[in-house]
């Protein structure tokens, strides 16, 4: 399910640190902690797991603004109101439950340099698409996708969609979240069984790349690179 939180910023300051997803993501936990520590608990630390990893069923989009403007290292909010996107991949029987912790939440984001202040007007359930095998999507946020270039590598490199590895990467591990969720459901699966059918990606347009700090300013800062871009997928 996805939903729409219909944003105003409080207060003359509206301006956040580019690197903001981090904050984002943790409010929305806290959020959801102090509506139900269980299902947070279980979002955090389990999700669906295939032995190996542990998937998150669970995303957000950047701040979206209609008007906003980038100063060095920071994202000024230009528009009195703005919307954050969030989706669950969860029972529609969760709906109240979801809207209702989020409606008319207060949270603050941002860094020592700037913060701003949220006020949730609304929340609005997003319909679902019409699905065909033919689709066009917009990146809301950052796409990561990373491989290790070798089992002895201590890092991963991250793909640009131009990669000509990046779909392999990008559709084995769509595979593998939906066999590991089907599993988790109760579904008697052995093998993955959309592993021998086709997938094909295309990108439409300019690819943005975007680095992004997490845990900036802590022990554990590292940084991930992300691409934002139109693409088709035929599934």
């Amino acid at each position: 399910m996805r939903f729409k939180l219909h944003l105003q910023p409080q207060g003359v300051q509206k301006t956040l640190p580019i690197n903001y997803q981090y904050e984002a993501s943790a409010w929305i936990y806290k959020t959801i902690h102090n509506g139900n520590p269980e299902f947070a608990a279980w979002l955090h630390d389990h999700g669906y797991t295939d032995g190996k990893k542990q998937f998150r069923f669970f995303t957000f989009s950047n701040i979206l603004a209609e008007k906003y403007r980038i100063k060095g290292d920071r994202f000024e909010i230009l528009s009195d109101i703005c919307s954050l996107h969030v989706s669950f991949h969860t029972d529609e029987a969760a709906e109240p439950f979801i809207v209702g912790l989020f409606k008319t939440q207060e949270f603050t984001i941002g860094d020592h340099t700037s913060k701003v202040r949220f006020h949730v007007l609304s929340v609005e359930k997003l319909l679902e698409p019409i699905w065909k095998a033919a689709m066009t999507f917009r990146t809301q946020s950052p796409v990561v996708v990373s491989i290790k270039e070798s089992d002895t590598s201590p890092t991963a490199t991250y793909l640009s969609p131009t990669d000509l590895r990046f779909a392999d990467a990008f559709f084995g591990n769509l595979r593998t979240r939906i066999f590991a969720m089907k599993k988790q459901q109760g579904e008697n699966l052995s093998n993955d069984p959309y592993q021998h059918q086709k997938f094909d990606i295309a990108i439409d347009g300019k690819v943005r790349s975007k680095l992004v700090k997490i845990k900036a300013g802590t022990n554990e800062e590292t940084m991930v690179r992300g691409f934002l871009f139109d693409f088709t997928i035929i599934a």
